[in-house]
């Protein structure tokens, strides 16, 4: 039977990293609980239950859990991927999508055969297609030791260690990687810290956490500097972010 649709059901603890890897079809990243790291195409995006990445065939990525993770991915053939996104990204899953994913896990195998196994993978398609893309994601650079830097302040997002302190360890000066980040990923090594503590923040609001958890979790002394911060860069308030994304997913 020609495969449609193929799927992937698994639980993972949290620190659990699956290495660089790609695969021939598109798949579709999901957590129905925990959350997940995933790099891919020099980007990096922390997706919690009410989110996915897109991958396009071929895309190599990286996995890395965040708490105990229920991972749900979709592998689609490239054929139908030929209408999706030629680039990865991160997308809203609303609660059809989400249902017509957990469907397809639940039917695991999805073949051309059976009329309605195909029509719950187009409708899919369509929706996946039209997903409304995630403002949140970090760009990484291309060199080593930068790249070690981005990887260390995405793994301890909420850590009180300096630049230079953070820097000096990866091997290189806080002089050096300031130069590095703005040429390699557009902006400044402080603001790039910033984008990423907001993108942990982003996921835990949207779990549930208050703001004020979320402040200190993510590294900030006072809620105050993290609503500024978080509104200066994603244009809302914590709170009415998290409304407009419960909003969104209803």
């Amino acid at each position: 039977m020609h495969s449609f649709i193929r799927t992937l059901a698994a639980r993972y603890d949290h620190g659990h990293d699956i290495g660089d890897h790609a695969h021939g079809w598109g798949q579709l990243i999901y957590a129905s609980s925990g959350a997940i790291h995933v790099t891919a195409s020099s980007q990096a995006w922390l997706i919690p239950s009410a989110r996915a990445v897109w991958l396009p065939p071929g895309t190599p990525h990286r996995l890395r859990m965040r708490g105990c993770t229920s991972l749900r991915t979709l592998y689609i053939p490239p054929p139908p991927c030929a209408g999706l996104a030629p680039a990865p990204f991160g997308l809203i899953v609303s609660p059809l999508l989400r249902e017509l994913i957990l469907e397809l896990v639940r039917i695991g195998h999805v073949g051309t055969a059976d009329p309605l196994h195909r029509a719950v993978g187009e409708t899919l398609l369509v929706m996946l297609a039209r997903a409304e893309r995630l403002p949140l994601c970090v760009r990484l650079p291309a060199d080593r030791r930068a790249l070690r830097v981005a990887e260390t302040l995405l793994a301890h997002p909420g850590s009180c260690d300096t630049l230079q302190s953070i820097t000096a360890a990866c091997g290189a000066t806080l002089r050096t990687m300031q130069r590095t980040f703005l040429a390699e990923t557009g902006m400044p090594l402080s603001e790039w810290r910033q984008l990423a503590r907001l993108m942990l923040a982003a996921s835990l609001l949207l779990d549930g956490t208050s703001v004020t958890q979320a402040a200190l979790e993510v590294g900030y002394a006072g809620v105050s500097a993290f609503i500024h911060a978080f509104r200066a860069k994603l244009g809302q308030t914590p709170t009415e972010f998290r409304l407009a994304a419960t909003a969104l997913t209803r």
